[in-house]
């Protein structure tokens, strides 16, 4: 997000059967829009449907993503499915099988491409209403690069064939006069991908968010709110890129926590800490990178001691599992071995004036 080389506009489609369905897309929507040229532009609510053609499997779950990309076709589905890798797709000989994550490229630009990896627009984008439905909640007048056809005629055509498996009574929230009601097997919106943070009331009430802030201010005020629901002897690991808006969310999670003093960035100290409704112990791993011993002086850096291998080495030990206190560990991403679950992550991209995104979850102990 930030960047200005994209020029393509790409819709991909995300989906999940398997696992913690929600948590899957969105931390395949944060690791999408995070990859080098691709920006965001919109996301689509996320849908529960029925498997496509009837096949026995659990239910899954879509959601569309609109993008501007740099990338070429195939560079991009290079990036999509390392993705799905690294969320631990593992593909098989069955074509159709159940999965904890799909990322398909459904559209790029108008290009129609024909080729052994990529077939552009989508092989059953016509057949399919669990992709035209996210696909017109966001882009309610696209067409067929082929044919020029609207999809919003074919989406009314898939719901008078009632080609999809399903509960015919369910609704779709997709855009008026593409169907008055939703093919077949398609539920309504339950949840958006990517909330604004000033429209989360309660953000420790799902197994992850990913949130979209469009200033500071809403970055601050969506980590006091994440605040006011922690309790005493939870630790918030947070990571992000320079100048993402980690210091913004260490003064929201301060203010939720009842600390209304400036909170600053603990250099050359292990910890700084701050009395409010709960103690907060702030540290920061870049800060003690290649030492348990920071100083300023210049003969005490020329001789730090080796990198320390976990937070009993650095002595956070003595700040963690205490009922009245809460810790929070910036650029947790530069040493995450050293975090032993349960904690919450809080994974945050952006840079400039532009927007964030903030991923946050609860990492937990397998």
């Amino acid at each position: 997000m930030g960047r200005s080389l994209a020029r393509n506009t790409v819709y991909c489609l995300l989906g999940s059967n398997l696992g913690e369905r929600l948590t899957l897309l969105r931390r395949a929507g944060f690791a999408l829009v995070c990859a080098e040229g691709v920006e965001l532009v919109r996301a689509s609510s996320v849908y529960e449907t029925a498997p496509w053609g009837g096949i026995d499997q659990p239910a899954y779950l879509n959601a569309v993503l609109e993008l501007k990309t740099s990338l070429a076709p195939l560079d991009l589905l290079d990036c999509c499915q390392d993705i799905e890798r690294r969320l631990g797709r593992v593909r098989g000989p069955e074509r159709w099988a159940e999965r904890v994550i799909d990322l398909d490229i459904l559209l790029y630009g108008r290009d129609v491409i024909r080729s052994e990896r990529l077939v552009v627009p989508h092989e059953h984008l016509h057949d399919r209403a669990f992709a035209l439905v996210p696909l017109l909640e966001i882009a309610p007048d696209l067409r067929d690069p082929a044919s020029n056809r609207l999809y919003a005629e074919v989406l009314r055509d898939l719901g008078s064939q009632g080609t999809q498996e399903g509960s015919s009574d369910q609704k779709s929230s997709a855009p008026d006069g593409a169907s008055a009601a939703a093919p077949t097997g398609v539920s309504s919106g339950i949840s958006p991908l990517i909330a604004k943070a000033e429209s989360i009331a309660s953000p420790l009430s799902d197994a992850a968010f990913l949130v979209r802030s469009d200033s500071p201010e809403e970055t601050e005020g969506f980590a006091e709110a994440f605040a006011a629901e922690l309790k005493g002897g939870e630790v918030v690991a947070l990571a992000g890129n320079l100048g993402a808006g980690k210091t913004c969310f260490a003064r929201g999670l301060a203010l939720g926590l009842g600390i209304s003093g400036p909170i600053t960035s603990p250099s050359y100290v292990l910890v700084k800490s701050y009395e409010g409704r709960l103690t907060l112990h702030h540290a920061d791993f870049y800060r003690l990178e290649g030492s348990s011993t920071p100083s300023t002086s210049s003969t005490a850096r020329a001789e730090r001691l080796p990198e320390p291998l976990d937070i009993a080495s650095l002595g956070l030990e003595d700040y963690l599992d205490n009922p009245a206190a809460v810790v929070l560990i910036e650029w947790a991403d530069r040493y995450p071995q050293w975090l032993e679950p349960p904690f919450y992550l809080v994974e945050i991209t952006g840079a400039g004036m532009g927007p964030r995104l903030l991923l946050v979850r609860k990492v937990e102990r397998h």
